[in-house]
């Protein structure tokens, strides 16, 4: 084989070989040049048990909850999603903006979309927020006000039977149907009451719009067992909750 030919052979086979190891790299999740999306996920977090997971940590809201806590999931985020199971990831630089969340008013977020770890008057409090625009909104198409915007006003209601059974337990379909159906549940080590989601439609800007059925790929995460756990705050005393979950008396 001449020198030449030699030459392009290995450039041709060190091209493949880049071309392979590029498309390993890439997982489903980190398709972060291709931008589009078809729909969102929504999901909804269950404090409780955040919290027990992290006990040790001794987080402060997970030390002083609110009370809403114990009877409503909170939102974890808005996440773009492709009909085949994918979703983009991290699409641009676009610094997270603190003020946006100063501006839409800042104990909507405690409330409805709260960072546990840490306090409201720390600046570390926007660490999550900041990780949700990042990740999920640079993909969305929405400048931040928005794309926060949006989210909150998405936010599930949590059917009453988890504040009734707080610190006791569900049937799956109990929970499902009060939720109205269709709804993807997560659970810790297949028992505990971890997360809620749900699929939002999206206009051709990004917008969010009403609840649609979520596609299989979606549903597949659903993992609870039959009888679901539903944990209460580590850190309430058996003599502090009634059976309703309602605090009693003063720690």
């Amino acid at each position: 084989m001449s020198f030449t030919k030699s030459c392009h052979f290995s450039i041709y086979w060190s091209l493949v070989l880049l071309i392979f190891v590029f498309q390993l790299t890439m997982t489903k999740g980190d398709v972060a040049y291709d931008k589009h999306f078809d729909f969102y996920v929504l999901s909804m977090s269950y404090q409780p048990q955040f919290c027990y997971l992290h006990r040790r940590e001794g987080f402060v809201g997970c030390e002083n909850p609110m009370d809403f806590w114990r009877g409503s999931l909170t939102l974890h985020g808005l996440w773009p999603e492709r009909k085949d199971g994918s979703w983009p990831s991290t699409c641009s630089n676009e610094k997270f903006d603190p003020e946006v969340v100063e501006d839409i008013g800042s104990d909507k977020f405690h409330t409805y979309w709260p960072n546990v770890k840490a306090s409201e008057s720390s600046p570390s409090r926007f660490g999550f927020w900041e990780h949700e625009w990042t990740k999920h909104g640079t993909c969305s198409g929405l400048n931040q006000e928005e794309y926060f915007k949006k989210t909150l006003s998405h936010f599930l209601k949590t059917p009453s039977i988890i504040r009734e059974r707080y610190g006791g337990s569900v049937t799956k379909t109990e929970l499902i149907d009060a939720y109205g159906g269709d709804v993807v549940l997560i659970c810790q080590s297949g028992r505990y009451l971890s997360e809620v989601r749900t699929c939002v439609g999206k206009q051709e800007d990004g917008t969010p719009t009403k609840h649609i059925d979520c596609i299989p790929e979606v549903e597949d995460d659903d993992n609870c067992d039959d009888v679901i756990l539903i944990t209460k705050f580590y850190s309430d005393k058996e003599e502090n909750i009634d059976e309703y979950g309602q605090i009693t008396m003063t720690k």
